[in-house]
């Protein structure tokens, strides 16, 4: 079962990361709700899938995060080659496979972007998922990842790589996924109702003073992670005492939320370039499309594939049982 505060966390998190491209006043550091799906993330590992097989829940992920990945940037791909439909985007054979199976490249301008802009988060989740993995095959997932994770954490600090892969698994981003697994496998998600809005109240007020008013000198676990940690630990807490209240707008837009997530760039550039509006109008139109669309792709295509491979995969090798292994729930 999907906790409804969890999704409404989703739905927070892709909006402020579809307000960042948007380019909203005040709100250049949108951005931060990336952080929050990073918690997330942690989290429902934690809270789902430590009893699983290792090779369910490789197979659980794939098919969760590739399929709707990999079309949307082979869409990409293909849409370069329309003229003027995306002016500045190149690419090659290394750089497209090194995009499509997660390993992390410096591009052109100097980042360590995915031809998909908004996939470099993805090749985090995926150096977290091989990590846990690992921990399922040695029957210790929550104690591999925190030895694993932080030894990352710690080489990069002190050898400060200059290898782009090695820049980019070393992060102390990673951390929070860390503490996503502790909120799911400790008392912080069990506190009672008050300590859970406290929690939620002081980590919204972080979030809220960070992406608006932060410029960036203070390292981002502390400027975002941390009040990511308090924002996620708070809703679960409330939603356990039975104190979290109905938003089934936002639970909507968290289901679709992976899709936002991916696709939200494409109506941006499409809208700016075909409708040339006014910011406020502009706004709002690439909102109401964004979110649409992307409602649009989780159900006809998230859960299609993901049901369609797992019947594919239940006849072909009924001895794994699929059925039972895939829960077709967003769970990110």
């Amino acid at each position: 079962m999907v906790l409804k505060s969890i999704q409404v966390m989703r739905s927070i998190a892709a909006l402020s990361v579809v307000r960042f491209h948007l380019g909203v006043y005040g709100f250049s550091n949108g951005a931060a709700g990336v952080d929050i799906f990073f918690v997330i993330s942690g989290f429902i590992m934690g809270a789902t899938s430590l009893k699983l097989p290792a090779a369910a829940f490789v197979f659980k992920r794939l098919v969760r995060i590739v399929p709707l990945y990999w079309i949307a940037t082979l869409l990409m791909c293909a849409g370069s080659m329309v003229p003027g439909l995306f002016a500045k985007f190149q690419f090659d054979a290394i750089t497209l496979l090194k995009s499509l199976f997660f390993i992390p490249y410096l591009d052109a301008s100097g980042h360590i972007w995915p031809l998909l802009v908004p996939g470099w988060t993805l090749n985090y989740e995926m150096l977290f998922y091989l990590i846990f993995t690992i921990g399922l095959l040695m029957s210790r997932p929550v104690l591999v990842c925190h030895i694993a994770i932080g030894f990352l954490v710690i080489a990069g600090l002190v050898f400060s790589p200059q290898s782009a892969m090695l820049r980019f698994w070393t992060d102390p981003i990673l951390l929070e996924f860390l503490a996503g697994l502790l909120i799911a496998t400790t008392r912080l998600r069990t506190l009672g109702a008050a300590s859970g809005a406290v929690l939620l109240t002081a980590g919204t007020l972080f979030f809220v003073f960070s992406t608006f008013y932060a410029t960036g000198q203070m390292p981002r676990i502390l400027m975002w992670g941390v009040p990511a940690v308090l924002v996620v630990s708070g809703a679960v807490a409330l939603e356990n005492a039975h104190k979290w209240p109905q938003f089934r707008p936002l639970e909507m837009i968290g289901d679709a939320s992976y899709s936002l997530y991916l696709l939200h760039g494409f109506v941006i550039n499409a809208v700016h370039k075909l409708l040339k509006l006014p910011v406020i109008p502009d706004v709002i139109v690439c909102l109401i499309l964004s979110i649409t669309i992307a409602y649009m792709s989780w159900k006809f295509i998230e859960l299609g594939i993901s049901k369609k491979i797992s019947l594919f995969v239940t006849q072909k090798m009924p001895k794994y049982n699929v059925d039972k292994i895939i829960v077709i729930n967003n769970a990110r």
